[in-house]
């Protein structure tokens, strides 16, 4: 059976197009920072904020402290949680590291945008849309994730909460350091920036939905899927808890929001007895949806 996370063989064209998207995704991650956030004394949490923040007690460069931090994060992470935090995710280290310097050596600390607000958008946006790609050229970009996997492998937490405690902590630290209230809901308004853009780079702008449809009248809905919406859908059997001996016809299918909303009111004239449930979906790839990458 062939392994799902197999590994590109070197040199292919998903190994060079993979290590592209990461090369370029952690350019737009240095750059987001250096151009945009860093300037401005912003500090988003994760490994480059902690970064940031010696970089003001020491002075030494911000790019080099995250290297350092980082490098030995990797290490424990690919003890204690696996070697698959591998080659890529070091590349990535690495160009974001030397990037926030680079960019730096090139063109100094002023910052491309004077505006406080609409820099730390773009600069969200920037680091948002390279993360992205950092993770659809099936590498990491070490930092937050790698430190919430460790304090969540620790403490016996949740990934997301042991990310929002970290960060939570380096913009409070911020905000000793600093000590400029405006910073924090900078910082936050970063925050926010970034794991949208994310969403939206990975899973696309328009939302899916995934409706589950249990009716005596079934064939009418169907017909309603087929043929006013031109959607597919799959039939699932099941049994009732009241009378299990009887078999149930249940639908199953994918739609755009606006769909589900002329769907449901089609249902609502089909049959007022009907049992809906609508779900979000992060993805729905396949005809119809989007493509396969």
């Amino acid at each position: 059976m062939a392994k799902i996370l197999a590994p590109s063989r070197a040199f292919s064209r998903d190994w060079c197009f993979n290590h592209i998207r990461v090369l370029v995704g952690a350019l737009m991650v240095a750059g987001g920072f250096n151009l945009f956030v860093i300037p401005h004394d912003v500090v988003p949490g994760g490994v480059i904020g902690i970064a940031q923040l010696l970089n003001n007690i020491t002075g030494w460069p911000v790019g080099l402290i995250t290297l350092a931090i980082n490098l030995p994060l990797l290490v424990l992470a690919s003890r204690l949680l696996g070697p698959h935090y591998g080659v890529k995710t070091f590349f990535a280290m690495l160009v974001i590291g030397l990037g926030v310097d680079g960019f730096a050596h090139w063109r100094g600390t002023e910052p491309l945008v004077n505006d406080v607000l609409v820099s730390v958008m773009f600069g969200g946006v920037s680091i948002g849309a390279g993360i992205a790609l950092i993770l659809r050229g099936k590498g990491t970009p070490g930092g937050t994730p790698l430190v919430g996997q460790l304090v969540a492998r620790v403490l016996r937490m949740p990934v997301g909460r042991a990310m929002f405690y970290t960060d939570s902590v380096v913009v409070g630290s911020a905000l000793l350091v600093f000590k400029n209230p405006d910073l924090v809901a900078y910082a936050l308004i970063c925050l926010f920036a970034v794991s949208r853009t994310v969403d939206i780079a990975l899973n696309g702008l328009e939302a899916s939905k995934a409706m589950l449809v249990i009716s005596d009248k079934h064939e009418e809905i169907r017909d309603a899927v087929l043929g006013g919406l031109e959607r597919g859908g799959t039939y699932l059997s099941g049994q009732g808890l009241y009378r299990p001996e009887e078999e149930r016809k249940i639908i199953l299918t994918a739609l755009q929001v606006r769909e589900t909303v002329a769907l449901q009111r089609q249902i609502k004239d089909i049959d007022p007895q009907a049992f809906c449930m609508v779900f979000d979906t992060s993805q729905v790839i396949g005809e119809g949806f989007r493509p396969w990458a």
